[in-house]
């Protein structure tokens, strides 16, 4: 019994031991690595654009939203020639659905800052709209129809007509 106490009571003291060994709190508020090289790249590349990670030149991707009570933008991706908007919505009303996605080519055209950028990246917006993690409704929104609202060539309700065309279920 008497060497069971001393086997624990010794394993707890090394435990405590090896605790306070393997902190980073070494007593300095600012630990001096040594490293203190400048690698001297200061460079202004002369891009004023904002280059993101990832995002689609000539759009902010933070403005693509929907301003729908039921419809919510989850996820917006851009591979090859083909921007890609996944969303969210919380009813299956057809007639209601279709209105909100009369909007999303308005949605889209409201996130383009530099139409030329944008049109020489992207040729069409595929919008998908999910309920409950299952396909719903999509639709394909050409840059074209995008461009010529932007430019005013194309009304609010010849390009909602064009985005309802394309409607696919």
């Amino acid at each position: 019994m008497e060497r069971r106490k001393i086997l624990l009571g010794s394993g707890a003291a090394l435990a405590t031991v090896l605790a306070g060994c393997s902190s980073t709190e070494t007593g300095e508020e600012d630990p001096d690595d040594g490293d203190d090289h400048d690698d001297g790249d200061d460079h202004d590349d002369g891009d004023d654009h904002d280059d993101g990670d990832d995002g689609v030149p000539g759009l902010d991707d933070d403005d693509l939203e929907s301003d729908s009570d039921v419809m919510t933008v989850m996820e917006v991706d851009h591979e090859d020639d083909r921007l890609y908007v996944r969303s969210r919505t919380d009813t299956t009303d057809p007639d209601v659905l279709s209105m909100e996605l009369e909007t999303v080519a308005y949605d889209v055209a409201a996130a383009v800052t530099d139409a030329d950028r944008f049109k020489a990246e992207v040729s069409e917006v595929e919008w998908v709209l999910e309920y409950e993690g299952s396909h719903v409704l999509g639709v394909f929104v050409n840059v074209e129809w995008i461009v010529d609202y932007l430019e005013g060539e194309l009304t609010e309700d010849e390009l909602a007509k064009k985005v309802l065309e394309s409607k696919e279920q």
